[in-house]
């Protein structure tokens, strides 16, 4: 898997009045994207569940694929989340470290049919409080439409494996005052 790290600029991610997956787990439903996707839809279930160090609060998929055969076609989709559960968050430092770990691990996965994006952006966490979040993106080239999808379908459990992996690296880390 090809694996790109940045640091978003001034373009801010808007958490306020989005679903809450944690709290509200049937408003599922009410996301599109999931509802088509199976594998999105268990990736947003599984990183929202009460275990886990995360909260979504965006998501979207596209297709670009062209008219002729001959060129590949792409599924791609961007996925916004929160790590900590805690009031105060992470800063940035902390959000660059962990897309960096995060990185690390996607890069050793075999092939070059994935590629993904790791976005540290600045976020509303709500009115008047600025935090961070990671925007990720997944994108999947494939001979036709299906292929892209099934490749796409296959990095989202790699990426949700590698996310859950990271995280409790870093919380065991925070735990032990390392």
């Amino acid at each position: 898997m090809q694996v790109v790290t940045v640091t978003d600029g001034p373009q801010s991610c808007n958490v306020a009045g989005t679903f809450d997956l944690r709290e509200d787990p049937g408003a599922i439903e009410r996301i599109e994207a999931a509802r088509q996707h199976a594998a999105l839809r268990g990736f947003l279930l599984n990183l929202n569940a009460e275990e886990s160090p995360f909260s979504t609060f965006g998501c979207k998929v596209w297709n670009d694929s062209p008219d002729s055969g001959v060129e590949r076609s792409i599924f791609a989709s961007r996925v916004d989340l929160l790590l900590s559960q805690d009031s105060d968050g992470m800063d940035q430092e902390q959000y660059e470290e962990f897309a960096r770990r995060l990185a690390t691990l996607l890069d050793r996965e075999p092939g070059d049919s994935l590629r993904a994006e790791l976005h540290v952006a600045p976020a509303q966490l709500s009115p008047g409080r600025q935090g961070f979040c990671l925007r990720l993106f997944l994108y999947a080239r494939g001979a036709r439409l299906d292929q892209a999808q099934v490749r796409w379908s296959l990095g989202i459990a790699r990426v949700q494996q590698a996310l859950l992996f990271v995280a409790r690296a870093i919380r065991h880390q925070s735990g032990t005052g390392e």
